[in-house]
């Protein structure tokens, strides 16, 4: 087992341990615009009977990036897109809001495949060019997930969540919908833009929110401003969790001490600076 193997085997369990107590996390990765073909369109544009290279391989099994790109061309201008492979049965594009506004195309919001009744444009390799009827669209928000951990989640194909994204430029995405199957892989998708607007790094760990719930809120003004020290973080168990840090807010700390041996979580630090709670080393 190589070392990215072993990394994403590790979160997995930890993110399963982690939905057991009730908190959902996600990693979260931002697509940026690309193409997948048919093979009529791979002959047309590569020649008969080519066969996509792989350039590397992308989270969900069996997608991968390709070494070919071709250019898009619509009468307001033209972009470059990567190649997603393997062939699908039909030719689908996938962009931005805003490249979609540049070349004058109507935007629809869809979930990959459902291209029925979408713009389509010319597509250029060299000299060979074909006529795509339909199949730009803009990706909706989806989150992949396997059955098992769906169950685990509390999740169903077709359900529609909320995300939310912890930082400077905290964000709350709504209308994120669950794929979920055979093969698929925990991740959740959105596009680069989306990602820009909250400062999103790929492979951010982000909560799901289920139902109408919002995101976590900031304490209130004049909260109590006396520090504590949570039972966790005390020497003889030095670990402080974020269940201890919700605790600490929950009875209106603003402050947490902890021992200089004491670990601090990653999700116990994303909890203290999410409710604006000081963490001070002693």
């Amino acid at each position: 087992m190589d070392d990215r193997m072993l990394h994403d085997t590790v979160l997995r369990i930890v993110l399963g341990e982690l939905a057991r107590q009730g908190d959902l996390r996600i990693p979260v990765n931002a697509s940026n615009r690309h193409i997948h073909l048919c093979q009529q369109d791979v002959d047309a544009l590569f020649g008969p009977g080519y066969r996509l290279q792989k350039l590397r391989d992308l989270v969900q099994p069996g997608q991968y990036a390709c070494r070919e790109q071709v250019t898009m061309q619509t009468d307001a201008g033209q972009l470059t897109l990567r190649v997603v492979g393997p062939v699908r049965s039909a030719t689908q594009i996938e962009l931005s809001l805003s490249e979609a506004i540049r070349l004058k195309i109507e935007p629809m919001v869809r979930l990959s495949g459902d291209i029925q009744g979408t713009p389509g444009c010319w597509l250029v390799n060299g000299e060979k060019r074909t006529r795509l009827q339909q199949g730009v669209i803009v990706a909706a928000r989806h989150m992949h997930i396997s059955p098992e951990e769906a169950q685990l989640y509390g999740v169903s194909h077709g359900d529609r969540v909320c995300l939310y994204v912890s930082g400077p430029r905290k964000l709350t995405f709504h209308d994120v919908i669950v794929r979920s199957g055979p093969g698929h892989v925990l991740e959740a998708h959105i596009d680069r833009e989306e990602a820009n607007a909250c400062g999103l790094k790929d492979g951010q760990l982000c909560r799901i929110i289920k139902g109408n719930a919002a995101a976590p809120s900031p304490a209130p003004p004049g909260a109590c401003t006396q520090p504590v020290q949570p039972a966790a973080a005390t020497r003889g168990k030095a670990l402080l969790t974020e269940t201890d840090v919700l605790a600490a807010i929950n009875r209106g700390h603003k402050e947490i001490r902890y021992g200089k041996n004491t670990i601090v979580t990653p999700l116990a630090r994303d909890a203290a600076w999410e409710k604006n709670i000081d963490l001070i080393q002693e």
